[in-house]
């Protein structure tokens, strides 16, 4: 099932990255330049490039010190049903030193769901791994964004309200402990990136009084978090 990032995680991401009330980069419009015969710039006596008196084009010519930058980030939506990551790209028009204009795109997003368990369970079925198996994939297209950007992995393992309080944190932590070994072995992910922890019965997303609801509770949460 899709999980779209919602604008409003995704904003925050972005307002994470970019502050700066600037025009957006595509929509920058200068004077246009004054050209030689032969189609190059000309420069004043202080190297400056000479414009008319006609915003004619939106070139913004590297010759007369405008520059693109153009950098990568990551926003994260974490949302009891998963994790949302987008990589947003910053391009930045500037000169001198100053930020002319600014624009942002999403280049990339997906969707990492948290992993369901059996009643009384924190062993890993061939589903389940197939399922990881999936997150792995999605992590692994952002690898290099998210060893960059953000800091590390949160695995919360989480059980329903069956039988004792004490009993169930210590299974929502082996169901945890399962996850993240299996990332460990299977996709290198290395412990130091991790934070594995069990919560027991707390944080029900499900209604604990139905088994459609009990089994949305029996879960293991992958959190993306920046520090």
């Amino acid at each position: 099932m899709s999980h779209p990032i919602s604008n409003t995680a995704v904003a925050a991401g972005i307002a994470m990255l970019v502050g700066l009330p600037v025009p957006a980069a595509d929509n920058v419009v200068v004077d246009g330049y004054a050209r030689s015969s032969s189609g190059e710039t000309w420069t004043s006596s202080s190297g400056e490039c000479v414009r008319t008196s006609y915003k004619d084009t939106d070139e913004l010519l590297e010759s007369c010190g405008y520059k693109r930058v153009v950098t990568e980030g990551v926003a994260v939506d974490n949302q009891p049903a998963g994790a949302g990551v987008a990589v947003v790209e910053q391009t930045q028009v500037v000169k001198d030193g100053e930020v002319l204009a600014s624009s942002q795109a999403i280049v990339a997003e997906t969707f990492i769901e948290n992993l369901r368990f059996a009643f009384n369970s924190a062993d890993l079925t061939a589903s389940d791994k197939a399922e990881l198996d999936g997150v792995i994939i999605k992590l692994d297209a952002h690898r290099a964004l998210l060893r960059d950007n953000v800091e590390y992995l949160n695995v919360i393992g989480y059980t329903d309200s069956s039988g004792p309080e004490a009993y169930n944190l210590k299974l929502s932590e082996r169901r945890a402990q399962a996850v993240a070994n299996y990332f460990e072995t299977q996709a290198k992910v290395r412990r130091q990136v991790m934070k594995v922890m069990g919560r027991g019965e707390a944080d029900p997303i499900g209604d604990n009084s139905t088994e459609a609801g009990r089994q949305l509770n029996r879960r293991v949460v992958i959190e993306v978090v920046k520090y």
